[in-house]
């Protein structure tokens, strides 16, 4: 019996323990991560160092830091949709999940399966509150709901926030026929026509304008205005001459502006100065492969300022295997603040996992250096070489940095190292540039974001704009064409519905505007 009864109580102790136990536990994130690949060795090796680190801040300070570790998700661009929101809207656990304007925000906000930030920035985000701008926190709003306000749903990777269109030059190429691009830059589109000439002149196999999907480098529509299938309905996003918005919303392939630039493509692809591929590249097969080997003279492009974008470019694209050239840019946009790249980078939390913990993680994303450069280049010594205080040299046979999505999607840029191949103070220009005279200005739209499911005539209207934008805006079709051609374009966008989608954007934007008042 004494034995019995000596069991019955270890039994009854060892019960007692379990939940002791469990709450000693830390709980695990799950980060969703959009990447470029997994490697699964790499990756657990960088979230033991990472959850080593938690510790240490756990134990230095849990009211600061709750016991956690994080599991990280490397899902790539081509599986994002399928399987970082499918999950998202299948309610699987998921503390943090990358998402921007681009990539299904408001999406995931009319889903409700992204929390409210407002009260969660109050209570653990205080470090995010002091180090990202105002302009960054009111860009990211979203106040589609009168029940709701005007709530945050997205915390913003602290970078560049004015990203003017323009040109990276092919410097090496322009002296080469006589043009200086610092000296003696271009003011328009226009102005690159004796130049183009000369270059092709110099270099008859090789196709001088290179476009990024038919990029246009100082068109006056806000591009990505509010992420419809090629700016079809957009706002001009510059002040006039009398410093007065023009909030009118178009048809921007009505509009004389677009037929006018439409036609130098034409005219310029007739000319031979844009390749006749063009129609159907995207960004690995084609346009970066011509940029990597030098065979342009200027490539169309958003831009950061100090000629940031040029230099990321070339370390990233240039082929090792054919002739250095040098790069410069040239700015054909006036400065401003947009709302797609407020929105451009951000992580969120799903209702779905344990808020107070991922907003937590957040902060450190965006105030501690050590988890920031963990979680962007990885462990030192195996991941990469520090080489002086601010710049390093990647491990290629254990390179984490090139897996996940990048630089623009960690935290607090101004606390990343960045590569010898960059400036040292790099991140502190990309996040000055929008404060530099002369200053950006915001648009009228600042933080007006569209709600697609409204749109009924949407799909039917995207349907027309796949089949003839591209072809329009790279020269490879006639304007004239009674068949792919500008009018036939137009009456085909006319027939899907198009001003049906122009009032619905409309009646929410004035919605919007009122509200802001």
């Amino acid at each position: 019996m004494r034995k019995l009864i000596a069991l019955l109580l270890t039994l009854a102790l060892l019960a007692g323990l379990v939940p002791a136990a469990f709450a000693a536990s830390p709980y695990v994130l799950d980060i969703y991560w959009i990447a470029n690949r997994d490697d699964p060795e790499i990756r657990a090796g960088v979230e033991a160092a990472i959850n080593e680190y938690l510790a240490e801040l756990h134990k230095a300070d849990r009211n600061a830091v709750a016991k956690m570790e994080v599991s990280i998700h490397l899902i790539d661009w081509g599986h994002w949709d399928t399987d970082a929101i499918g999950d998202l809207m299948a309610d699987r656990k998921i503390d943090l999940i990358f998402t921007a304007d681009w990539k299904g925000y408001v999406e995931e906000i009319l889903a409700d399966k992204l929390l409210p930030l407002n009260d969660q920035l109050d209570s653990y985000g205080r470090g995010i509150k002091e180090t990202l701008s105002q302009d960054f926190l009111e860009g990211v709003k979203y106040s589609g709901s009168a029940a709701n306000g005007s709530e945050i749903y997205g915390i913003p990777t602290n970078k560049e926030i004015c990203v003017p269109s323009g040109l990276i030059v092919n410097k090496t190429a322009a002296l080469s026929i006589g043009w200086d691009p610092d000296k003696d830059p271009v003011k328009s589109t226009e102005e690159l026509e004796p130049y183009l000439q000369k270059y092709k002149e110099m270099y008859p196999d090789k196709y001088p304008y290179l476009m990024e999907k038919g990029r246009w480098s100082d068109e006056p529509w806000g591009h990505e205005w509010i992420g419809l299938p090629e700016d079809v309905v957009d706002m001009k996003y510059a002040m006039d001459e009398n410093g007065k918005y023009n909030e009118e919303i178009y048809n921007i392939f009505e509009q004389p502006e677009q037929e006018a630039h439409i036609r130098l493509m034409y005219r310029w692809a007739q000319a031979g100065y844009i390749d006749p591929q063009a129609e159907f590249w995207d960004s690995e097969n084609g346009y970066n492969t011509v940029f990597g080997k030098g065979d342009f003279l200027v490539f169309t492009q958003p831009l950061k300022g100090h000629n940031i974008k040029c230099v990321e470019m070339y370390a990233e694209k240039h082929d090792p295997e054919a002739p250095e050239f040098e790069c410069t840019e040239i700015i054909l946009q006036d400065k401003y603040l947009v709302t797609c790249q407020a929105g451009g980078s951000m992580f969120a939390i799903p209702k779905t996992g344990r808020a107070d913990c991922a907003m937590q993680y957040l902060n450190l994303m965006h105030t501690d250096e050590k988890l920031v450069n963990l979680m962007l280049f990885g462990v030192e010594g195996v991941n990469y070489t520090k080489m002086n205080d601010r710049q390093v040299e990647l491990n290629q046979k254990a390179n984490w940095y090139s897996l996940h999505g990048g630089a623009w999607t960690v935290g607090n840029t101004k606390l990343q190292y960045v590569l010898t191949t960059e400036d040292p103070e790099k991140n502190a220009l990309l996040q000055q540039y929008a404060d530099e005279e002369p200053k950006a200005e915001k648009t009228a739209s600042y933080g007006f974001r569209f709600n697609k499911s409204k749109a009924a005539t949407l799909d039917a209207v995207t349907e027309v704009v796949n089949k003839y934008t591209r072809p329009l805006m790279v020269g490879a079709v006639d304007p004239d064409d009674p068949e792919r051609g500008l009018e036939a374009f137009r009456q085909a966008l006319r027939d899907a519905g198009v001003q049906d989608l122009i009032d619905e954007v409309r009646s929410q934007y004035e919605e919007w505007k009122a509200a802001q008042k």
